[in-house]
C-alpha cells in the first residue's frame, strides 16, 4: 500500500469522519518517527495518516 492509495482512502475516511470514539496506542517510536516523516512530506498530519491505514484495514473486504 502506498502513500497514494492511503490519501486516497483518507479522503473516503473523512466522507465517514464522525469519529465518536478516541483510542490510546503504544506505537514503537522508530515506527511513529517513520509516520510522521511520510505524513510531513505528504503534509497532512501524522494522526490522519494512522485514521487513514485504520479506515483501509477495516474497510479492506468492501475494497475487494
Amino acid at each position: 500500500m502506498n502513500i497514494e492509495s492511503l490519501l486516497r482512502e483518507y479522503a473516503a475516511y473523512r466522507t465517514f469522519n464522525k469519529s465518536d470514539c478516541v483510542i490510546n496506542m503504544r506505537i514503537p517510536r522508530p515506527i511513529l518517527d517513520r509516520i510522521k516523516q511520510l505524513a510531513e512530506q505528504q503534509h497532512v498530519p501524522y494522526q490522519s495518516l494512522i485514521s487513514s491505514v485504520l479506515f483501509s484495514l477495516a474497510n479492506i473486504e468492501e475494497n475487494k
